[in-house]
């Protein structure tokens, strides 16, 4: 049984976990099976993060004592989002399997894209489109026309359009690159746990 802070060992186990997953995905002769133990990987990647974010709205993170919570999460985000890659890439990818509509594995049977949003596209005295490109969502719109996204995740083939680097990533090099620099962010946070 381990001692200390109870978000602390939490944060601890999801890194555990997600690396557990991620080893087996490795491991995995089956790609199906594969891909999803690498989906399991990324449920504990988040919950890592927002355990972080859960202490920080309770005000357990020093020198984040704002009385709104909601401002000491914020101060946490963007600290944690510049230090882990793909950061916003994993909140996606959690949200649209678990919320929206769940993500399949690809099948090397076929070709697939999926383009998931929500996408708001309002036309006022013009046009408003949406295109699927290597560079990823590219829009265009005409007079007062506007797109709004919401989350957009785009997938082609099992493989990732990452906003920040601006281009389609493997879901193996995703979880590697942040489960890499997650130890270091987590020792970080562990320090600033009151």
């Amino acid at each position: 049984m381990q001692f200390g802070s109870p978000r602390v060992n939490g944060v601890c186990e999801h890194f555990e976990r997600g690396q557990f997953f991620f080893e087996l995905a490795g491991k995995c002769k089956d790609q199906t099976a594969s891909y999803r133990l690498m989906l399991a990987a990324v449920y504990s990647c988040r919950a890592i993060t927002e355990l972080m974010l859960e202490a920080a709205e309770k005000q357990e993170v020093k020198n984040l004592k704002d009385p709104d919570p909601k401002v000491n999460r914020d101060a946490l985000e963007s600290q944690i989002a510049q230090k882990l890659p793909y950061y916003a890439l994993i909140e996606r990818i959690r949200i649209h399997d678990f919320h929206r509509f769940g993500l399949v594995p690809p099948d090397p049977n076929f070709k697939q894209n999926l383009f998931l949003g929500p996408t708001k596209l309002t036309a006022q005295k013009g046009a408003a489109a949406v295109y699927l490109s290597a560079q990823g969502p590219e829009v265009s719109t005409t007079g007062s026309s506007q797109v709004k996204f919401q989350r957009p995740l785009l997938v082609q083939d099992g493989d990732f359009f990452d906003d920040d680097s601006a281009k389609y990533v493997k879901l193996e090099d995703v979880l590697k690159t942040f489960l890499t620099k997650a130890r270091d962010v987590i020792a970080e946070f562990e320090k600033l746990v009151a």
